[in-house]
C-alpha cells in the first residue's frame, strides 16, 4: 500500500519535471531573453537538470547554436527514474 503510493508520487514528480522542461523549451522560443516570475520559477526546477547537459555540450561542441541540454536532461531523468524504481522494487 505505502510503496504503491510512494511509487505514484515519485512517478508524478518525474512527469512534472519532464513537463517543466518541455514548457521551459517552448517558452524560450516564444519569449527569448524576456523573463517573468513564472519563467524564473520554472528555471528553479529545470536548471539543475539542464546545466550538466549544457556543460557537456559546451565541452564537446563549443559554440553550437542548438541547445541539446533538454534531451540530455530527459536521459538523466530516465536513468534516475530507473534507479529509484529499482530501489523501491527491492522493498516490495
Amino acid at each position: 500500500m505505502i510503496s504503491s503510493t510512494l511509487a505514484v508520487a515519485i512517478s508524478l514528480l518525474f512527469r512534472f519535471l519532464e513537463a517543466a522542461i518541455i514548457l521551459d523549451v517552448i517558452l524560450s522560443w516564444i519569449m527569448p531573453g524576456r523573463g517573468n516570475a513564472f519563467v524564473e520559477l520554472l528555471h528553479v526546477f529545470t536548471e539543475p537538470l539542464m546545466r550538466p547537459g549544457r556543460m557537456l555540450q559546451e565541452r564537446i561542441m563549443p559554440g553550437l547554436m542548438i541547445d541539446f541540454s533538454p534531451i540530455i536532461a530527459f536521459f538523466m531523468i530516465d536513468i534516475i527514474r530507473g534507479i529509484v524504481f529499482a530501489i523501491i522494487g527491492m522493498f516490495v
